[in-house]
């Protein structure tokens, strides 16, 4: 493992993660569902951060591993996003056919960043167990 990466990265994205996964359970239930997903890289990154402290890993490693936590990340950032423009939607006083509308364009948004979520948690999945 060369100088500036290293277990603070993997500590990083897996505070984001749980901080996401706080809002998401307690979220309303068009956005509470994936809060699962969310739990389950917060899980995978725990579980291999111990496994990289003894790791070795050369640059090209090094470089794939970090643009995977890059994706966590910004998947992460992106769900978060989410959350808070759904909620200041729903603040918002309208009429029934623009709350059908926010329910209809909050999932369309959900299934493209949970296809996203679940590719990240599999690349770091896989990254870490070969």
């Amino acid at each position: 493992m060369s100088f500036g990466f290293g277990i603070s990265d993997f500590l990083a994205v897996s505070r984001l993660a749980l901080d996401v996964y706080s809002a998401y359970k307690d979220a309303p239930e068009d956005f509470r569902n994936i809060s699962h997903e969310i739990k389950s890289l917060h899980i995978i990154i725990d579980r291999h951060k111990d496994e990289f402290r003894d790791k070795t890993l050369n640059l090209d490693e090094e470089r794939q591993l970090r643009e995977i936590l890059q994706g966590c990340t910004i998947v992460l950032e992106d769900l978060d996003k989410l959350r808070i423009k759904y909620m200041s939607l729903g603040s918002a006083q309208g009429s029934s056919a623009q709350a059908v509308d926010r329910i209809k364009w909050s999932q369309e948004n959900i299934v493209e960043l949970r296809a996203r979520l679940m590719s990240n948690t599999t690349l770091l999945n896989t990254f870490m167990t070969r």
